[in-house]
């Protein structure tokens, strides 16, 4: 959001505050806010009077304008055809810096051009080249650089989804007001009320609860004068017409989004209504939308005009040849708005606004205020004016005790401080004698919602520096030991790992897909309302993190997040990984292959000093032979898996994702007094052998009754190769294993190893498994 600091002067007396100041405060205790400065660099750019036009002698693409600059004249080409005389123009003298461009004079088709004529693209003002950029004020020769507001300091502000009451210059005058102390001038707001006929039918109150709707006749369609136009350029839009810009502009003075319809171009009364299965709209952008039930859409008689709160439709727009104008100011619920805009792919100034919740009782000023410009600048009439109003704000009520602040702020707040803050973020209340009482604004019913939010306010208006700072109390008893966390991150560094931290809030949509139990713990006042809920897995982190780094085309993953997951039994220390792709080793690139997912899994274990043993388990997620759940004893403390393939398309992803998720929890509460073994003096024995499984028979299940067969001399076995080919068959897969012998009294020889090896061989023959020759 950027706010122009000379805009914000207009709704708060600033007296001192420098753009710095404020920016400084903001950051602190609203919004992070940077100080910028508007428009390029210019010098000797001017205003210029049109006194002549005459077409070029040597080419009729041309135009040469004589043009009136302060006691002189100057001969400019141009290729704008339309240019008239008497216009006020943009000129660059001779030698004027334009940005990074210098302007000289020189022959253009054989006729000397002293000076350039600008575009607002020339300026930097819009990025394509429309034509000269004609003023509407200004004397010629006064600097144009100051008269388009060049140089002039903004307020960027990075604002976050709960805070939506910032979202206009208006909004961040009553926050700074409220954070430097500094009176508000409240400007006052013309009244229109209701007449004429106007009918308009809402489906559903839940979807749309007011809509006010005028209806004006304009004489003709022009464009904006150069104060609105000059507002929309510093906050980063383009200026259209009169009847578009004055809405836009509106938007950003007092954060309500409207919309202007062409009355003559819609078919019958208009219905606020979702929107029925294979109905399409062409949009302002000149794409064409499908749209479903779930968009809600404004309607005429015959079709949808507009998806609502997002983008209006093309053949309803306003143009050169409208004469009358539906303006609409409505208040839609910010989730259908969301929802709206994510299934089309739109993102605009208007839903940004509603998805983040508007004013629902102040749209009425709003638009009131742009039927006074559409009035004063285009000479309109209001010919009919209804206001919808099916569900009026009713404000929710909270109670701040005196002692709940004290516990939180460690001191008792002051009355006139208090109420100096709350009346500043016109926030109505009432300092009673054991506490506050206070009343949700409609400005901030997206956020302030319960006792502990009125603190915040008090606090952070106050700033939290200026609290004393004490250390917490400790209890007298020594604290529980730490997890050995950094041992476990420092172990998956090593094998390379990265490891990635996800905010715990999830949507509903990833855990129905991937068939786990939806979370049930709602957060209140979600930083994002699409996700409203505590996770109760790691699994959809880490999927949405694989997500991001597909977008980025990096398809080799490999990460790892310790975090917590909740439920209403309480919250659980977790770590999941999710490996995806291929790593590079010294042979080349391998892909992951879930021996090393194993191998990962057991080095884990014994960190936290376990032996897990795994139990084949079909996973709703999961490939149903790849898949197994761990188990510490008989408790389930985790599960190791092949992301199914058909849920790995439904999600977008390339490859077939490994995912690891452990309880950590289980594991860590349990005291294990840990077991000294020396390192055996004698050297090792390695054999590989190789066998024959059916495709879909379980690996694990071999290494399990390899390990009873080998007894105490085998040292480790695993997996190192895995081979299915033409040459097996389509129901076969080798395995090939590599076996560590170890003897801690002496070292053995080849006789005994051979042996033992040709013992574990027909143990292994008698349960059903066969030696690859």
């Amino acid at each position: 959001m950027k706010v122009p600091f000379s805009w914000l002067s207009e709704f708060v007396d600033l007296r001192d505050a420098t753009p710095e100041r404020v920016a400084e405060e903001l950051t602190l205790k609203s919004a992070e806010t940077e100080v910028t400065t508007f428009g390029i660099e210019l010098d000797g750019v001017v205003v210029a009077k049109v006194l002549k036009v005459e077409p070029h002698p040597n080419d009729a693409r041309l135009k040469v304008v004589t043009v009136e600059v302060k006691s002189y004249r100057l001969r400019v080409v141009t290729s704008d055809l339309t240019v008239k005389e008497g216009e006020l123009l943009v000129l660059a003298l001779p030698h004027a810096k334009v940005g990074d461009r210098c302007v000289t004079k020189r022959e253009v088709k054989g006729v000397r051009s002293e000076g350039l004529l600008l575009t607002a693209a020339d300026l930097g003002l819009e990025d394509a080249q429309e034509g000269l950029l004609r003023l509407d004020e200004g004397k010629p020769g006064q600097d144009a650089a100051e008269l388009l507001g060049f140089g002039e300091k903004l307020l960027e502000l990075d604002i976050t989804p709960n805070r939506g009451d910032l979202l206009s210059v208006r909004g961040v005058a009553r926050e700074v007001s409220a954070l430097l102390n500094l009176p508000k001038k409240n400007p006052s707001y013309p009244e229109y009320g209701e007449r004429g006929s106007l009918e308009v039918s809402v489906e559903s109150p839940d979807d749309c609860d007011r809509y006010r709707g005028a209806l004006l006749e304009l004489p003709a369609v022009k464009s904006s004068p150069l104060f609105i136009k000059r507002r929309l350029w510093q906050c980063g839009l383009k200026p259209i017409n009169l009847p578009v810009d004055v809405t836009n502009f509106v938007m950003l003075r007092d954060g309500q989004p409207m919309h202007a319809f062409d009355a003559d171009a819609l078919e019958g009364p208009v219905k606020v209504r979702r929107a029925r299965k294979g109905e399409k709209i062409l949009a302002l952008d000149g794409r064409e939308y499908e749209l479903t039930p779930e968009v809600l859409v404004i309607a005429d008689a015959v079709k949808p005009v507009a998806v609502a709160g997002v983008i209006g439709g093309l053949e309803s727009a306003v143009s050169a040849k409208t004469r009358r104008v539906l303006l609409e100011s409505a208040h839609f619920n910010p989730k259908v708005v969301r929802r709206s805009a994510r299934l089309l792919g739109i993102k605009t100034e208007s839903s940004y606004r509603f998805e983040r919740n508007t004013d629902v009782e102040h749209l009425k000023n709003a638009q009131d205020y742009a039927l006074s410009l559409y009035e004063k600048l285009a000479g309109a009439t209001v010919e009919a004016l209804r206001d919808y109003y099916l569900k009026p704000y009713e404000p929710k009520k909270i109670f701040l005790p005196m002692g709940k602040y004290i516990r939180y702020a460690g001191e008792p707040y002051r009355n006139e401080e208090a109420s100096r803050v709350l009346t500043a973020l016109e926030i109505p209340h009432e300092i009673k004698r054991c506490g506050i009482e206070a009343e949700v604004p409609p400005h901030r019913s997206f956020d302030l919602q319960r006792d502990v939010d009125l603190i915040e306010e008090l606090m952070r208006v106050k700033g939290y520096d200026a609290f004393a700072s004490e250390p917490p109390s400790l209890p007298a008893f020594p604290p529980p030991e730490e997890p050995p966390l950094d041992e476990l991150r420092r172990f998956l560094r090593d094998r390379g790992l990265y490891e990635v931290i996800n905010l715990p809030f999830e949507g509903s949509e990833l855990y129905e897909l991937l068939g786990l139990p939806q979370p049930t713990l709602r957060v209140l006042n979600p930083l994002n309302p699409s996700q409203p809920f505590l996770r109760s897995s790691l699994l959809p982190s880490l999927l949405r993190t694989a997500l991001r780094n597909d977008r980025s085309y990096n398809y080799d993953q490999a990460f790892f997040e310790l975090g917590k997951v909740f439920s209403l039994e309480g919250e659980e220390l977790r770590l999941g990984l999710l490996l995806k792709g291929s790593r590079k080793t010294p042979l080349g690139e391998q892909p992951f292959s879930p021996y090393e997912l194993s191998e990962l899994a057991e080095g884990l274990a014994r960190l936290l000093g376990v032996k897990l043993r795994r139990l084949r388990a079909e996973l709703p997620f999961a490939h149903p032979y790849a898949s197994a759940e761990l188990l510490d004893g008989d408790e389930l403390v985790g599960y190791l898996a092949r992301l199914h393939p058909e849920l790995t398309e439904k999600l977008g992803l390339r490859g077939e994702p490994l995912v690891l998720e452990l309880y950590l929890e289980r594991l860590l509460g349990r005291k294990r007094v840990p077991v000294y073994e020396g390192l055996s003096a004698y050297p090792p024995a390695v054999r590989d052998l190789a066998f024959l499984l059916g495709r879909e028979e379980s690996v694990s299940e071999l290494v399990e009754e390899l390990k009873k067969a080998a007894g105490e001399l085998l040292e480790e076995v695993y997996v190192f190769d895995l081979y299915a080919g033409e040459k097996l068959g389509p129901e076969h897969k080798s395995v090939a294993l590599r076996l560590r012998f170890r003897s801690r009294d002496s070292s053995l020889t080849d006789e005994q190893v051979n042996e033992l090896v040709g013992r574990i061989v027909k143990k292994l023959e008698q349960k059903g498994y066969r030696l690859r020759a």
